[in-house]
């Protein structure tokens, strides 16, 4: 059986956007290391001072720990949704198309999935929506608008959605939307 390739799809952040994100986040990376580092040392330091008064000198450092403690989470918040551009991708692989997000892929067969569109005029942005009831995955997959695909992409999109599917009639609206991202690509 031979492998089919996949097709990275131009969705989601560019590569300049991913680093400036990355930028972005290195200084609030950089506090909340300062924040959790603040902590352990001074902890470490009423530990080692004088032993007869080791709970003189923890408890008011504890309180100051818990606070950076916050702290640390609140910068590592800030920071993980600077971030959360990074990791987002598509792909197509024959008829099959893949989700990446952060920790998992997901993927969806076109040829089997509910497809639909979406229009943001406000945005000047349509979206395909690709939905499958068992598993229940959704995905929005933008075509049009500020960063549009590619036609050699259109045109793969396109014909995954009608490879091995079967036209139910004149109306059939995956065939139209594959025929839309037709005329899209031309």
């Amino acid at each position: 059986m031979r492998r089919r390739s996949k097709v990275r799809l131009s969705v989601g952040a560019g590569a300049a956007r991913k680093a400036r994100a990355f930028g972005f986040s290195l200084p609030f990376i950089a506090v909340a290391g300062f924040l959790l580092w603040v902590p352990f040392d001074l902890i470490f330091e009423s530990l080692t001072e004088n032993p007869i008064n080791v709970w003189g000198s923890l408890l008011p450092h504890l309180f100051v720990s818990a606070g950076f403690f916050l702290g640390a989470y609140i910068v590592g918040a800030v920071s993980l949704a600077t971030v959360a551009v990074i990791p987002y991708a598509a792909w197509l692989d024959g008829t099959l198309l893949g989700e990446r997000l952060w920790l998992r892929t997901r993927w969806v067969d076109l040829s089997t999935a509910n497809i639909d569109t979406e229009d943001d005029p406000r945005r000047g942005v349509m979206s395909l929506l690709v939905a499958t009831p068992n598993p229940e995955i959704q995905v929005k997959l933008p075509v049009r608008g500020v960063k549009s695909l590619p036609p050699e992409e259109l045109l793969a999109l396109a014909d995954a959605i009608t490879g091995t599917r079967v036209r139910q009639g004149s109306n059939d609206a995956a065939f139209i939307i594959a025929d839309g991202l037709r005329s899209l690509a031309s």
